[in-house]
C-alpha cells in the first residue's frame, strides 16, 4: 500500500512538473512570438523612416547637383565673357601700342636720316678740308725741296737734303725722313756726344770757314780735317750699313763750330 501510495504520488508530482513545463514552455513561446513582432514592427519602422531620409537626402544632392551645374555654366559664362573682353582689349591695346611704336619708329628714323645726311656734310667738308691741308702742306713741301739743296759729300755719296740755317734745319726736321740733332761744340769742351756718336773739335778757321773735327762712331776714332762750312760730311756710323750719317757745319767761329748732324731713320746693310 505504501508502495502503491508513494507511486501515485510520483506519478502526481511528475505530472505537475510536465505541467509546469509545458505552461513555462507556451508562455516562452508567447513571448518570444510578440519580442519578434515588436522588432519585426520596429525594423518596418526604421526601415521606412531610412527609406525617407534616402529619398530626402538624394533630392537634397540633386538638387545641390544641379544648383552646382548652374554655378559652373554662369562660372563658365562668366569667364569666357571676361576672356572676350580681355582679348578684345588686349586687340585694341597692341593695335594702338603698334600704331604708337611705328609712328616713333618713323620718327627716330627721320631723325637719324637727317642727323645722317648732316654728319654726312661734316665729313664731307672735313674731307674737302684735308685735302686742302695736304695739298698745301705737299706745296710746302715742295717749296721746301727747293729751297735745300743736294750736294755730294766728302765720301763722294750724294747727300740728302742740305740745310744751310736755322729755318732750314727746322724744314728738314719736318720732312721726317732723317733723324737731326743739332749740336754747338767748342774746342775746350772735348769730345761731346751727339744723337748715338761722339764728336771733338781739333781746330777751327773763322776766316777761311774751315774746321777739323774728330768723329767716334761704332768704336772707331775718324779724323774729317779741313772741312768747309755746309759741306756733307759722311761717315759709316755702322759697319755694312748703305746709308751714311752727314755732318754739316753751318758756322765757323773761334774755336766753336755750329750746325747739325743728320742720320738715317732705317740702316741698311750694303751689298
Amino acid at each position: 500500500m505504501v508502495l502503491a501510495i508513494g507511486l501515485v504520488a510520483l506519478a502526481g508530482f511528475s505530472f505537475y512538473q510536465y505541467s509546469q513545463v509545458k505552461g513555462l514552455r507556451q508562455e516562452l513561446t508567447t513571448t518570444v512570438e510578440r519580442q519578434s513582432a515588436d522588432m519585426q514592427s520596429q525594423l518596418a519602422s526604421q526601415n521606412a523612416a531610412l527609406k525617407g531620409t534616402v529619398s530626402e537626402l538624394q533630392a537634397k544632392l540633386d538638387d545641390t547637383q544641379q544648383a552646382t551645374s548652374q554655378s559652373i555654366a554662369r562660372a563658365q559664362s562668366l569667364a569666357n565673357k571676361h576672356a572676350d573682353t580681355a582679348l578684345t582689349r588686349m586687340q585694341q591695346d597692341f593695335q594702338k601700342s603698334s600704331a604708337d611704336q611705328q609712328e616713333a619708329l618713323n620718327t627716330e628714323l627721320t631723325s637719324l636720316k637727317t642727323d645722317t645726311a648732316t654728319k654726312l656734310d661734316g665729313v664731307g667738308s672735313t674731307v674737302e678740308s684735308v685735302k686742302t691741308d695736304l695739298a698745301s702742306t705737299k706745296a710746302q713741301a715742295d717749296k721746301t725741296a727747293t729751297d735745300l739743296d743736294r750736294m755730294t759729300g766728302d765720301m763722294g755719296v750724294i747727300s740728302g737734303l742740305i740745310a744751310t740755317n736755322g729755318k732750314q734745319i727746322a724744314e728738314l726736321r719736318a720732312l721726317g725722313d732723317r733723324n737731326i740733332y743739332e749740336f754747338n761744340i767748342s774746342k775746350k769742351s772735348g769730345m761731346q756726344k751727339v744723337g748715338d756718336i761722339q764728336m771733338k773739335l781739333t781746330k777751327a778757321d773763322a776766316k777761311k770757314n774751315r774746321f777739323t773735327m774728330v768723329v767716334m762712331a761704332d768704336d772707331k776714332f775718324i779724323e774729317k780735317k779741313d772741312k768747309t762750312t755746309n759741306e756733307p760730311v759722311q761717315f759709316y756710323a755702322v759697319s755694312g750699313s748703305r746709308h751714311p750719317y752727314e755732318i754739316v757745319v753751318n758756322e765757323v767761329s773761334k774755336d766753336t763750330i755750329k750746325g747739325y748732324l743728320a742720320t738715317p731713320k732705317l740702316t741698311t746693310a750694303r751689298n
